[in-house]
């Protein structure tokens, strides 16, 4: 049979739309709440239809052979998860499917297990279900085929786009969230190394540094018990809790700077009783790094005043439909991410 390019398409968006009831139901049983499965925000997933299409194709010489239709549609409905997998994860840092944890997997995009499922659907989808869908849409008159296709299509890019962005935002947000992490984490052990490093200190700035890192620690406390709260927050409690913990890594940057800045006047005070060349010149050192990171903190704190709630509530958003979603390059910030929503956002968000 050969299929108009109207007919094609609606086969397209029908194994879509298939193909996103059968991952909502899935998943929805695996997570136990319902899940708006998937990467776009609609009712379609199209690595369902261009696996359908690609099965359809390459099934045309051996439809008789119901081995070849098995052997046909694995090969190449694996190879087109692969591809999809690996160019999603190359372009938004994120792998929304992982099959890391099955047996017999190839970098995570694709399994052995999956492959016998595309299989398993290819026979079903060439000897069962695509015989009465084939039925249905060929007696769509063309005009009309024509106009569906072409209103589905445009459904289809704007959510596409809508989608993408969301990808990228999450990206930008998990990037920058692991860059600050990972500065705060150095500027804890630099610090650290260059107090162990003062010979000479006065007892106000020790009193001062001890002052402050049991505030950095009452906050870090704060945080932890924020990230344990129950699962039963609405969505304008999230929000709520979005601000708190915002507001409480605020005061955290706000600390270690204040610390940075005594640091930075310790060593100034340091370098004017210092006769050694070489001491002050190590002093100086430290000043000039330690200058780089109050300005890096400077940064951190306006970015993180610019960041809008609603950036966050798309962030969720992606994790929410694709909950088995990892990330390779950001993992921890990723998991941060993950965690907190799991606190306080699955069942509202």
């Amino acid at each position: 049979m050969i299929y108009t390019q109207a007919q094609w398409l609606l086969f397209f968006f029908l194994y879509c739309f298939l193909g996103w009831v059968w991952e909502c139901l899935y998943v929805s049983a695996l997570e136990k709440h319902w899940v708006n499965r998937g990467f776009l925000y609609g009712p379609m997933i199209p690595i369902y239809g261009f696996g359908a299409i690609t099965v359809l194709v390459i099934t045309l010489p051996v439809r008789d052979c119901m081995p070849l239709i098995f052997l046909f549609g694995m090969a190449g409905a694996t190879a087109l998860e692969y591809a999809t997998g690996s160019v999603m994860e190359y372009l938004f840092h994120v792998r929304y499917w992982d099959y890391s944890r099955h047996r017999f997997n190839v970098n995570g995009y694709i399994c052995l297990f999956a492959s016998l499922g595309w299989g398993v659907f290819s026979i079903l989808m060439v000897k069962v279900l695509h015989l009465p869908f084939e039925r249905m849409i060929l007696k769509i008159p063309q005009d009309i085929a024509s106009l569906i296709s072409t209103l589905l299509v445009a459904v289809l890019a704007a959510d596409t786009t809508k989608s993408v962005q969301s990808a990228l935002d999450l990206r930008e947000l998990l990037k920058e969230l692991s860059e600050n992490n990972a500065v705060l984490t150095s500027l804890e052990n630099r610090l650290e190394h260059v107090s162990s490093n003062i010979s000479r200190s006065s007892e106000n700035f020790r009193a001062h540094i001890l002052d402050i890192e049991a505030e950095l620690e009452e906050n870090r406390k704060l945080l932890m018990e924020k990230a344990g709260l129950p699962r039963t927050l609405k969505t304008a409690a999230l929000a709520e809790k979005l601000r708190e913990r915002r507001m409480h890594k605020a005061h955290r940057l706000s600390l270690l700077k204040e610390k940075t800045e005594a640091f930075i006047a310790e060593l100034n005070a340091l370098s004017d009783s210092v006769s050694s060349a070489r001491e002050n010149a190590r002093l100086n050192a430290y000043q000039s790094e330690l200058g780089e990171f109050r300005e890096r903190l400077e940064a951190m704190e306006h970015s993180l005043r610019s960041r809008k709630l609603k950036e966050y509530q798309k962030a969720f958003s992606m994790i929410r439909r694709n909950p088995s979603a990892t990330s390779r390059k950001f993992a921890e910030s990723f998991h941060e991410l993950k965690s907190f929503y799991a606190s306080h956002g699955r069942h509202d968000t």
